[in-house]
């Protein structure tokens, strides 16, 4: 009843008799308040089968007055097909709306706007893992959390094994004495076959952003913020304009990351030679991978004699804060949307433990609520994804195909020996500055 109150009274006096009067008007059941009703449609990028599981249960309770259709969009298309279908006006009521998408089409998001008891940023904290702060706005909610799912390392029990290694590292420094133990190279040509680790190099590195803007966040960078005025602005070097510089902890994040691909470095174990490191990994040939909980199932089904194991990313040592990277997806209503109390009382009801419990087991991943991850699992690896959720944390993307070409040119910028540290960081925090200049 609560949830119902805190969401519907933003859409005006017809709402609030929606929530105070539940209505037995003919046709609609008991349970569903008065004015509610239609049909809402959903995108998202989960597939069908774990989606239509979820909301058939909210079909079912609300099936005389509330139908809910969900439709999947493949995840590289899926901004181009939201800004073609509300350009034509046939677009959907809600999205379910990956976090480095929210950034760019926040003007198209109706918020939530905050309320005395109801929806506060203290409610959002108490309710959902800290990522979901992304939201958050001066002038209420853009989204509310539905799904994350947790960067993790992933390990090679017989590589770690192999070279007398009992347990796979918490800290970052471990890896300074860890990699000559992990990487094999042929005696002949000297060429790394068996590597540590996949950093330094941007195209065979999966996920290299992610696994970037995670170091940086580590080390207390949130890469943008929002500044004065609402606006979004890089945040990778501070000074007075015309004179930024780089802070140390980014330059040293960084710096780390790229170490691994130098060749004059003790840690060298990787190059752009290599084939792609999930796949590397998934071939027996790397001792460490960063990936989504949700590329575990791949993994096991890619290689299932492989004998792997999971764990927390590590953190620099010494840190105030356990940080992991996630991917996070909120649900949003949009502007355009013709029956906004309808869509609203529909996030409502999927935010419920129920579904949110559902859609988690469904798609093996941790859930997104606070009182759902205080329920451990008994499973090693899930019990390493609720943790790695509740540290969770991500950035405000200005958009994926720029911030990939910003990240990348850095990192190949130093790999290839065309720029110091500090320049690539300059240059990182020129173009995200140019991405967020829309905003």
């Amino acid at each position: 009843m609560k949830f119902q109150y805190i969401f519907l009274t933003f859409f005006g006096v017809m709402a609030v008799v929606a929530v105070i009067v539940f209505s037995k008007t003919p046709g609609g059941s008991s349970d569903t308040p008065a004015n509610i009703r239609g049909t809402i449609t959903i995108w998202g990028t989960y597939p069908v089968s774990g989606m239509d599981k979820v909301i058939s249960g909210v079909n079912e309770k609300y099936k005389d007055s509330v139908s809910v259709v969900y439709a999947f969009h493949d995840a590289k298309d899926f901004d181009r097909d939201i800004v073609e279908a509300l350009a034509s006006g046939r677009g959907p009521d809600v999205l379910l709306l990956p976090d480095d998408l929210v950034l760019r089409h926040t003007d198209k998001i109706e918020p939530i706007p905050y309320s005395p008891g109801g929806i506060t940023p203290a409610w959002l904290q108490g309710t959902f893992i800290q990522a979901a702060e992304i939201y958050t706005r001066d002038q209420g909610l853009i989204a509310v959390p539905f799904a994350v799912d947790p960067m993790i390392m992933y390990w090679n029990r017989d590589i770690f094994s192999n070279a007398s290694v009992t347990e796979p590292p918490k800290y970052w420094d471990e890896f300074l004495t860890l990699t000559q133990k992990l990487t094999k190279k042929d005696p002949k040509t000297f060429n790394v076959v068996q590597s540590a680790i996949a950093f330094g190099e941007f195209q065979n590195v999966e996920h290299a952003k992610d696994v970037v803007a995670m170091l940086f966040l580590q080390v207390g960078n949130p890469i943008v913020k929002i500044g004065p005025g609402g606006r979004p602005l890089a945040q990778l070097m501070s000074g007075e304009s015309g004179r930024l510089v780089p802070s140390e902890d980014v330059v040293s994040a960084f710096r780390f990351f790229m170490d691994f691909s130098n060749p004059l470095k003790d840690i060298y174990t990787w190059n752009r030679s290599r084939s792609n490191s999930l796949n590397e990994f998934i071939n027996g040939d790397l001792a460490v991978h960063f990936d989504y909980a949700s590329t575990y199932k791949r993994i096991r089904e890619k290689n299932p004699h492989l004998n792997f194991a999971v764990a927390q990313v590590p953190i620099p040592r010494g840190t105030s804060a356990e940080i992991t990277f996630a991917k996070v997806y909120g649900l949003t209503i949009l502007k355009s949307s013709p029956n906004k109390p309808t869509a609203v009382f529909v996030v409502q009801q999927l935010l419920e433990s129920g579904p949110s419990g559902e859609f988690a087991k469904f798609f093996t991943l941790p859930p997104v609520r606070r009182d759902l991850l205080a329920q451990k699992p008994t499973d090693a690896a899930q019990t390493v994804f609720y943790d790695a959720a509740i540290r969770s944390r991500t950035w405000l993307d200005p958009k994926p195909e720029l911030s990939n070409e910003a990240f990348q040119v850095a990192i190949e910028g130093v790999s290839s020996g065309r720029y110091p540290i500090n320049q690539a960081i300059g240059s990182l925090q020129s173009q995200l500055s140019s991405a967020l200049q829309s905003y």
